[in-house]
């Protein structure tokens, strides 16, 4: 099976995850990678993130915004382009 690299920016506090590393290469083994491969893939490197960044029912949380590129994804079903660049954003609130 065909396997594609993709860099992952990780945000702030999810770094405790990733041992410090603000980006990092995940590889998926699959012939479409989809968002949620990659999130499988990024679990099984850094066991825990994935419920992090998706609920129960497998949905991106709420407070989480995905992108791909510079396009935001919210469909872990969306087959990502090798080569694609990920980067997850917390929103953050304040007063």
């Amino acid at each position: 099976m065909p396997a594609a690299t993709f860099s992952v920016a990780i945000p702030t506090p999810l770094r405790s995850y990733t041992g410090g590393a603000a980006k990092v290469d995940v590889r998926v083994a699959a012939p479409q990678p989809t968002l949620a491969d990659l999130l499988a893939a990024l679990d099984v490197a850094y066991p825990g993130i994935r419920f992090r960044m998706i609920d129960e029912a497998g949905r991106v949380r709420p407070h989480v915004q995905v992108f791909v590129n510079t396009s935001i994804a919210r469909d872990p079903a969306a087959v990502l382009a090798p080569g694609a660049q990920i980067m997850f954003v917390g929103a953050l609130s304040g007063g």
